[in-house]
This record gives C-alpha cells, sequence and structure tokens, in this order.
C-alpha cells in the first residue's frame, strides 16, 4: 500500500474532504450515505443498484426523486473501476437435502426471478440478458452503465482475515482523511498492519 499510487489516491480523498464533502460524510455508512442524497444533503452518492428504486419514491420519500442520474465510478483519468462482489449462493456440505437446495438456487438465478427481483428492488441482475432488456432499461435507465462498471470490474484481493483487512484499511483512510495523520505515515502504518494479516 505504501506506493506513490496509493499516495495519490489518498491525497485525491484529502483534498476532497477538505474541499467539497460535508463533515458528516466522512462516517457515513452505505445506509447514511443514501438517506443524505434521498434528503438532498449530498451532490453525489456512491449508488448501490437497491437505492436506485428508493431515491426514486414518489411517496415522498425521496426529495430526488426523478433528479438523478447514474454515472461510472469516477477514475483519475476518466471512469474508474468498480469491484466485483455480493450476490453470492452456495450449499453447505453439511446440507440434509443438497438437491432441493441446488432447485431453489436455480429458481432464485433463473431470469424469471431476476426480473422479479429488479422490478421489485432494483438490485442489480444476475442475468446478462436483463442488462439489454429495453423495459427493464426504461424503467431503470442505470442498468447499461452498470453493465458497463461490471465488464471493466475487477475482484476484490482475497484476504483470509476479510473483516480485519477492511478494519485496518478503513482506520487509516479516516485518520488520512480526517488530517490525524499525514498520507504518507497513514499507508506506512497500513501497510504494516496489512503485513500479517495477507501473510496467510
Amino acid at each position: 500500500m505504501n506506493t506513490p499510487q496509493a499516495a495519490q489516491g489518498v491525497q485525491f480523498l484529502v483534498d476532497a474532504k477538505k474541499e467539497h464533502m460535508p463533515k458528516e460524510a466522512v462516517t457515513l455508512d452505505t445506509e447514511g450515505g443514501r438517506r443524505y442524497f434521498q434528503s438532498g444533503k449530498l451532490v453525489f452518492q456512491r449508488q448501490w443498484p437497491y437505492q436506485y428504486a428508493l431515491a426514486n419514491q414518489k411517496d415522498g420519500s425521496s426529495k430526488v426523486a426523478g433528479r438523478f442520474a447514474v454515472a461510472p465510478l469516477p477514475g483519475p483519468n476518466g471512469p474508474g473501476v468498480a469491484n466485483l462482489g455480493g450476490h453470492n449462493l452456495a450449499i453447505s456440505a453439511f446440507a440434509k437435502n443438497k438437491a432441493t437446495s441446488l432447485d431453489f438456487i436455480r429458481y432464485l438465478t433463473g431470469e424469471q426471478s431476476q426480473r422479479a427481483n429488479l422490478l421489485a428492488t432494483s438490485q442489480a441482475p444476475t442475468v446478462a440478458a436483463l442488462y439489454d432488456d429495453p423495459e427493464m432499461v426504461k424503467k431503470f435507465p442505470y442498468l447499461p452503465v452498470l453493465k458497463q462498471a461490471i465488464a471493466n470490474a475487477r475482484p476484490r484481493p482475497v484476504a483470509v482475515k476479510y473483516g480485519d483487512v477492511t478494519a485496518a484499511i478503513q482506520g487509516e483512510m479516516y485518520d488520512a482523511v480526517t488530517g490525524k495523520k499525514p498520507v504518507d505515515q497513514a499507508l506506512t502504518d497500513l501497510q504494516a498492519k496489512l503485513q500479517p494479516l495477507t501473510a496467510q
């Protein structure tokens, strides 16, 4: 982590926090960010697909309904890169009804179920054809953007102690963004924390 590229990325966050970010945004989690965005307190929000339907509610719960669009994550010189993850289904080796479990997974991942889930929740479908379906694109104009983001996404780094790795990154980035540590020190400390966690 202690590289010029990482330092440039973290410095970008530090500068963005100083110049553009509301104080509260530093500690917002996914749901907190969604609520702030929907109430009109954030101009930008990293959007998880489920947020699209909620932010477009016409019941008065969203001040931004019909007034926002989705774009790729920004990068230093154009679109950035998203990371993969999320829609995982598995069958335990100890399950008593493995065949029934497999049938249920096939049902959940089938086009009919994926279409129904998309319509009900705006969550990203796992069936590629739905990203190009004219009816779905009309209702969810973000689908072509999301399809491109998924096509260019990279897998998250593999780590046995994923929770500990996440906590280390969050802690050091928080310290850098809030000015508790200089960027270089935060990255040096992060590297020291990650070394034993990623050695397995």
